[in-house]
């Protein structure tokens, strides 16, 4: 007899904006499951290896705090293990943002999801979607065991890639008007780095073009990031790059493949190159490609650019987002910007985080209903807290009582600390 489980509330995806979600559904009541195909929680923060939250604060000079509720519960899960495990710092670009240490984060969103009352499945892959009607009615799930469903009254994809909306048949957005989406990326770790020595962006792109010029193969992007944490040698670096053309397995295979080998080679040339980094040691790859845009859910509500460069506010706004959009085109060059007002943010409505065909579907993170300028500005991770912790209380709401207005899904966020 196949297995089943039945639950309020189940979140598929434990990123930063699944944790968020599957929180913010458990401390307002609901039980509350949170499936995860990694062995770990943190999606692109610790698969990927992306060691810095972006989007805690608005752009720019002055900044402004907009996220906190969920995502502050975890800063400060990871204070409690470790003072080190995180710093706020000021970027290349001039933005405050939170570094922080991965490991740490793995162990932090477990103790938060402990501590709120929240199932996780670790080693489960979602293999299908049932649907009667407008609804969601189950997760067709599998591990080692074999295959189970988990049934539950409302749903929420955090999966980044949209995969629940894709399996349901429900409709979803790739890319731009022509199918283009922004560089993925595959960050890697090292140890040993002097990290007084300039190590900036251009530092990084006079390194990368000596490199190229004197025959070091396989280095796509010249500029780019390394993310340092006060007191320690180690450092994250955001450069290897390519271009997703879908997300089967041949093609998942490629950029993998494609991304690894360009790691061997940049930390060649920063040893020859790049001053600070003669006794590096490469510690840590990936594990995972880092994704910044792949399927997006199409909602009730699109969010537009006008949305976003306008930083307009709303009475049905769950969510705070400061960010601009940061549009990564080009694997072999740096994101650009669109500038915005310093301390200035824009609502994310309620519609853009429900489904637009299955009304017990949300989905919150990289893959909230939007256009592809406006996305660029909602996937970071600061955000991505906001949104996941908005669209789990919103689930929460609808499985309890059988409806989810946006005053009744306002009223429950600020209760729990969430900014609007």
């Amino acid at each position: 007899m196949k297995r089943k489980y039945q639950y309020d509330v189940v979140v598929a995806g434990g990123g930063t904006a699944g944790v968020a979600a599957a929180a913010g559904a458990a401390m307002a009541g609901a039980k509350t499951l949170l499936i995860e195909r990694n062995p770990y929680l943190g999606g692109e923060a610790t698969h990927s290896g992306v060691a810095a939250f972006c989007g805690f604060f608005t752009c720019g000079g002055n900044p402004v705090r907009v996220v906190e509720g969920a995502g502050e519960l975890i800063l400060k899960e990871m204070k409690a293990l470790s003072e080190s495990s995180w710093n706020y710092v000021v970027s290349a670009t001039g933005n405050k943002n939170v570094n922080f240490h991965p490991e740490y984060l793995k162990c932090a969103m477990d103790n938060v999801l402990e501590k709120t009352g929240v199932t996780c499945f670790f080693h489960t892959r979602i293999t299908g979607v049932c649907t009667e009607e407008r609804a969601v009615t189950a997760l067709e799930c599998v591990d080692d065991e074999g295959c189970f469903l988990v049934e539950a009254k409302a749903f929420v994809d955090t999966t980044g890639d949209a995969n629940v909306v894709h399996l349901a048949g429900a409709p979803t957005l790739w890319g731009d008007e022509n199918g283009n989406v922004q560089a993925a990326t595959l960050p890697f770790r090292l140890s040993g780095v002097d990290t007084s020595c300039d190590l900036t962006p251009q530092a990084v792109e006079k390194a990368v073009i000596r490199a190229k010029e004197d025959g070091i193969p396989h280095l796509t992007k010249e500029k780019g990031f390394i993310l340092k944490r006060e007191g320690s040698d180690q450092v994250a670096v955001l450069l290897p790059s390519t271009i997703p053309a879908g997300l089967d397995c041949e093609e998942l295979t490629k950029m993998e493949l494609d991304t690894r080998r360009q790691v061997l080679y940049y930390v060649e040339a920063f040893k020859k190159y790049l001053h600070g980094m003669e006794g590096c040691e490469l510690t840590v790859i990936g594990p995972a490609i880092g994704f910044r845009e792949t399927r997006r859910m199409k909602g009730k509500e699109i969010i537009t650019a006008e949305d976003v460069l306008g930083r307009r506010k709303r009475p049905d706004g769950v969510a705070r987002a400061g960010w601009k959009p940061e549009i990564h085109m080009d694997a072999n060059k740096m994101g650009t910007y669109i500038e915005v007002s310093e301390g200035s943010w824009f609502d994310v409505p309620l519609g853009a985080l429900q489904c637009e065909s299955l009304d017990n579907l949300y989905g919150a993170g990289r893959m909230v209903s939007s256009e592809q300028t406006a996305h660029a500005a909602v996937r970071v991770m600061g955000t991505c807290f906001a949104t996941g912790h908005a669209a789990g209380v919103a689930a929460a709401c609808q499985a309890l009582h059988g409806e989810a207005p946006a005053e009744a899904v306002r009223a429950e966020l600020e209760k729990q600390g969430a900014l609007l």
